[in-house]
């Protein structure tokens, strides 16, 4: 396990420090997975704590938030059966609520109903999957306890199995719509990503090294850039630094600019 500090320095609309603290702890498996980190304030001051699990396979089995005194603020936790298809998800929020999902199969394994209940074994709700022959959910549809539809996502996929578009209606009106693009190694290198309710547009943009990492991202809405992200890795693929810029559209202010600096402790 590899133990890693990260420094969050604030920067000024000329990109001068005007701000430097410690800012995370966590710690990582030889499989670069996160088992846990401690986030802090500018005064290094705990905000919160995260604790991962995980599967064999590499999924995400248990992700647990606890706030500055070790009391719960969220956990999720993803169940498999034994043919290794996740069939529960359990969420659990402060105060004892709690969401829990249970999946039903198609002969092949693929989930096709899911029903949701509450902390006291009540029905809340519904998700029902439809899927195409290479068992893609094409259409996933979110009921209410009495099967009313509040919302439906429609997907479509290229070829070669990737998500190129998709669509999410509300109340059965067209609310937004995404579609991807891909390089040739499967990295997602354009997201356009539209609005129909509030008319407006946002276009994501990545940037990929001959090792596969992200190295630049960027969100425009409208045509104004709201969002960017430098990153840099070591020679061993690791992330070691992040630089952030992003911008509230609607009153033209900045949000944030700083750069995460991450580095292994010896």
């Amino acid at each position: 396990m590899d133990k890693w500090i990260t420094t969050k320095i604030e920067l000024d609309a000329s990109k001068n420090e005007i701000n430097r603290y410690h800012f995370k702890s966590f710690t990582v498996d030889s499989n670069g997975n996160t088992l846990d980190e401690t986030e802090y304030d500018s005064e290094s001051i705990v905000v919160c704590k995260r604790i991962y699990r995980y599967h064999d396979t590499g999924e995400v089995k248990e992700y647990v938030e606890y706030d500055p005194y070790d009391e719960l603020l969220e956990r999720h936790y993803y169940h498999k059966n034994a043919h290794g298809d996740f069939d529960r998800h359990e969420f659990e929020f402060s105060g004892g609520q709690k969401s829990i999902k249970e999946f039903s199969f198609i002969d092949i394994g693929n989930a096709d109903k899911a029903t949701i209940k509450d902390e006291n074994g009540m029905i809340t709700g519904y998700e029902v999957y439809v899927l195409n022959e290479q068992g893609q959910p094409i259409e996933e549809i979110e009921l209410d306890s009495d099967n009313n539809e509040i919302s439906k996502y429609e997907k479509s996929y290229l070829e070669s199995g990737e998500l190129q578009y998709e669509k999410l209606y509300q109340d059965g009106q067209l609310f937004n719509g995404e579609s991807f693009e891909y390089d040739s190694k499967g990295n997602v290198i354009k997201k356009i990503h539209r609005n129909y309710i509030d008319n407006f547009e946002v276009i994501d943009e990545y940037t990929f090294d001959s090792n596969n990492n992200m190295i630049y991202n960027s969100s425009h809405q409208n045509g104004v850039l709201v969002f960017e992200n430098k990153c840099s890795y070591d020679n061993n693929n690791r992330l070691i630094s992040e630089e952030f810029f992003e911008l509230d559209f609607w009153e033209r202010r900045i949000v944030r600019h700083e750069k995460l600096i991450h580095e292994l402790e010896t």
